[in-house]
């Protein structure tokens, strides 16, 4: 809303004109009320002539400036006039010679016809014509109704005027230019602030005690979507506001009015285009000279996208806050992993020196036989800790499919609820597949953990596990919309559960990451399946729908006979062993065990604590077939002592170990890498398939 002040000077001028047109019709009108008194009195008869010429010459002036004639001619003409008038006035008879005294007044005739500058040209002349006319006089050139005496003195009285209305004018018009620069310069700072309100990005708006609008910007008509014509036209600026706003608006107003310093407030509010934006407010009050409140003058500020951001970065800092604190869990997790891998290296060697002993009765070897199991369990749960921190790697391996499930039968019953009964139903031959162990036994459990939640603890329920062979054709692998499966032989890993069911919206949603049903998930379980799925070249089909369970089909690309006889075979060959081994260990129970394992294999061994006490073995006697070399020792790392052993005997044969696998342990930037590999806890296996790689 555009409030400014007319502060245009074409209105001076449209005043002057008005003043114009009454002067010239007060003056013709006294000049025929002249010429009528000189006919009554019968005399003055030139006079008469003159006054009802100029009469003429006034009253029709007066018609020309209603018809807008310029300005500057109606001066001349009125100054003219003036002239021929007082000049008769003093040439030809007048009543009782009275007419010379109306000469005083032709100053300020002049000074309100004229500015100060052109003025004072027509009172010389006046003047010069007066002195002219006693001197004329004074020679008896002339004869005039009066004295050369009376001549002199109202040349005088004519003189005293001209200063007197010289300065009073000069003054005017001098104030007149101050108040034109004051006009202008309030103008042009109007105009200036007229241009920033409107493109503040701000609203802006101003309002009276009666809490009627005088001010709005363009900023806050376009969030209000008000126009200008309704702001103007309302009684009471809240009926503009919507119902929520209006109390909240009014407690602020009072607010503001009642206190001393401005008021400082936040609120939200629909806007035009229909979006809830926040805005921050601040309202003052404003005061006349004599400290009476006028009003108030607010200001919205629109803060919506700032409080966006700000929550963003919250969020953004919750993250990282979040990385960094599973980036430590995976750290802590990882140290924890590698320092147990090393007592499950102690336990699984002592496990398996036991077991070669040929008087053990029945019972130990059940007893050893279900430590075994546990053994491996607890490898499992390492190695998924090494997964978690990033320091673990897909180990595939032929997989009896049949045989892993029937090891995790007890573990799977744990799993369900008691009122769950669970299943299984094999084919025969039991299928092959090429999978990582531990995965392989997460996604089933997994699996079978989420059917057991389906069914839940008031209703009883049964799982049941199957394992079947298919063959799938071109025409079938479209049906795995994750996956992208080829043709051929797969074992099938069905797990089929009588619980409530999914919806169509549920099954399109159960792999998004962090989506879950529970009210206790993370929604990580089946994304994390599906990840390991397509790391196995497998693929998984949901069948569900509300109230009838939900049979879920995994399928794995199945490997015939000869291949997984082919990957069994390999290390397995069990040659005569002999020759003498370094090992090299800061884990004393790890040397000990390793040792025996070692002897049992037909090796003689030499052991070193450190890098150092290795390197030094070394160096006095390299005559070693090939060194077991730990990668995380004090002193002398296990890549350092590699470097020194290879410096002192180049083509040395050395396997390293440790609780981490051996991408994450060793360096890809050390230009000095080991023969072989093997990962804690390592088996008698694994130490003969080292040992027929060195004789090879």
């Amino acid at each position: 809303m555009n409030s400014k002040l007319p502060l245009n000077t074409s209105s001076f001028f449209e005043d002057k004109r008005q003043v114009f047109g009454w002067v010239h019709l007060i003056s013709g009108i006294t000049l025929l009320l002249f010429v009528f008194l000189h006919w009554l009195e019968g005399c003055c008869r030139d006079l008469s002539i003159v006054e009802t010429l100029l009469a003429l010459v006034m009253l029709f002036t007066y018609w020309r400036i209603r018809q807008g004639v310029e300005l500057a001619k109606v001066e001349d003409i009125l100054m003219v006039s003036a002239m021929v008038l007082f000049s008769a006035l003093v040439f030809t008879e007048s009543i009782e010679n009275t007419g010379i005294f109306w000469l005083a007044g032709f100053p300020f005739v002049a000074y309100l016809a004229k500015q100060v500058k052109k003025a004072r040209y027509w009172v010389a002349l006046l003047v010069v014509e007066l002195l002219i006319a006693a001197s004329l006089q004074s020679l008896a050139l002339i004869e005039t109704s009066y004295s050369i005496t009376q001549l002199l003195c109202i040349t005088a009285v004519v003189l005293f005027f001209w200063v007197f209305a010289h300065i009073y004018q000069s003054q005017l018009e001098w104030r007149k230019k101050q108040l034109d620069e004051s006009y202008h310069a309030l103008a042009l700072q109007q105009d200036r602030m007229q241009v920033i309100l409107d493109h503040s990005p701000i609203g802006i708006w101003m309002v009276d005690n009666n809490r009627k609008i005088q001010f709005l910007n363009k900023a806050w008509v376009k969030t209000c979507g008000i126009s200008e014509l309704q702001a103007k036209l309302a009684e009471d600026y809240s009926a503009l506001l919507p119902d929520a706003m209006i109390e909240r608006s009014l407690a602020s107003d009072a607010a503001c009015l009642d206190g001393e310093e401005a008021f400082y407030g936040r609120d939200e509010m629909v806007c035009a285009d229909g979006v809830l934006r926040t805005f921050d407010f601040i309202k003052v009050r404003l005061e006349h000279e004599d400290a009476q409140v006028s009003g108030l003058v607010g200001f919205a500020i629109d803060v919506t996208e700032k409080l966006a951001a700000e929550m963003e970065q919250k969020v953004l800092e919750q993250q990282v806050q979040h990385s960094q604190r599973l980036e430590s869990l995976g750290v802590m997790a990882g140290g924890i992993a590698h320092d147990f891998n090393n007592l499950l290296t102690v336990i699984q060697g002592n496990i398996e020196l036991a077991s070669l002993e040929s008087d053990l009765s029945e019972s130990v070897q059940e007893s050893l036989s279900c430590v075994d199991s546990a053994v491996h369990a607890a490898t499992g749960l390492c190695r998924q800790m090494l997964d978690y921190s990033g320091k673990g790697v897909m180990r595939p391996e032929p997989l009896d499919i049949q045989a892993l499930i029937e090891d995790m039968s007890s573990l799977l019953d744990a799993s369900t609820g008691k009122n769950v009964v669970l299943s299984f139903h094999l084919d025969e031959p039991s299928p092959w597949i090429l999978a990582d162990r531990t995965q392989f036994r997460q996604v089933l459990l997994n699996l079978v953990i989420n059917a057991s939640e389906a069914i839940g603890v008031k209703e009883r329920g049964a799982i049941q596990i199957s394992i079947c062979h298919r063959h799938l054709d071109q025409l079938d692998v479209t049906r795995f919309a994750d996956a992208k499966l080829k043709p051929g032989d797969y074992a099938v890993l069905i797990v089929k559960d009588n619980g409530v069911g999914m919806d169509a919206e549920t099954v399109g949603r159960m792999f998004d990451p962090f989506f879950t049903t529970k009210f206790t998930g993370r929604g990580l379980g089946m994304s994390s399946i599906l990840g390991i799925l397509r790391s196995h070249d497998a693929g998984m089909d949901v069948d569900s729908h509300l109230g009838a369970g939900t049979t879920i089909s995994v399928w794995f690309p199945e490997i015939d006979d000869a291949t997984h006889a082919h990957l069994l075979s390999r290390g397995n060959v069990k040659r005569p062993q002999s020759g003498r081994v370094l090992l090299v260990d800061d884990e004393s129970t790890v040397i000990h065990v390793a040792t025996r394992m070692l002897k049992h294999l037909g090796l003689t061994v030499t052991t070193a604590a450190n890098g150092r006490e290795a390197v030094e073995l070394f160096a006095e006697d390299s005559d070693f077939d090939w060194v077991l070399l730990d990668v995380m020792m004090p002193e002398m790392g296990g890549l350092e002592c590699l470097q020194k052993l290879r410096e002192i005997r180049p083509d040395t044969y050395v396997a390293m170990s440790s609780g981490y696998d051996a991408e994450s342990a060793l360096s890809p930037a050390n230009q000095c890498q080991p023969n072989d590999f093997l990962s804690k806890p390592f088996t008698l296996e694994m130490l003969r398939a080292v040992v027929n790689k060195v004789r090879e």
